[in-house]
């Protein structure tokens, strides 16, 4: 993975997103080893999470960009709100094409997300 700017988005593998905050300033040479390299900041939490950079799946400047099939987003207008389950690539390209004519990205659940909350009705 290539370098991550300080202030981009960053979509973990378990599917949450953050802002990359800070690189860990700890040195190799320090007593207290840890494998923990850089630190991102995630919604409702008051601080940067310590993580090691393979948690991290993907980084963009474009929160859009950490879109992918399976997530489901909430796009806002003017005159509407519509929630849409991002099928394929094709409806991807779709809802960033919105959103780059101005519709606002309100909200995103992300495949990984809905995968690990989501309450199976029938146990197989």
């Amino acid at each position: 993975m290539d370098k991550i700017e300080v202030g981009e988005w960053v979509r973990t593998v378990d599917g949450k997103f953050g802002i990359f905050d800070r690189y860990s300033s700890r040195k190799s040479s320090s007593l207290y080893k840890s494998p923990f390299d850089c630190f991102i900041k995630l919604q409702n939490r008051k601080t940067s999470l310590q993580c090691h950079r393979n948690y991290i799946k993907t980084h963009f400047k474009n929160i859009t960009d950490l879109i992918e099939v399976g997530d489901i987003v909430e796009l806002v207008d003017v005159l509407s709100k519509e929630v849409i389950y991002i099928c394929d690539n094709e409806m991807l390209e779709a809802v960033k094409e919105d959103i780059k004519e101005g519709q606002f990205l309100q909200s995103i659940l992300t495949h990984e997300e809905f995968e690990n909350r989501k309450y199976n009705l029938w146990e197989e």
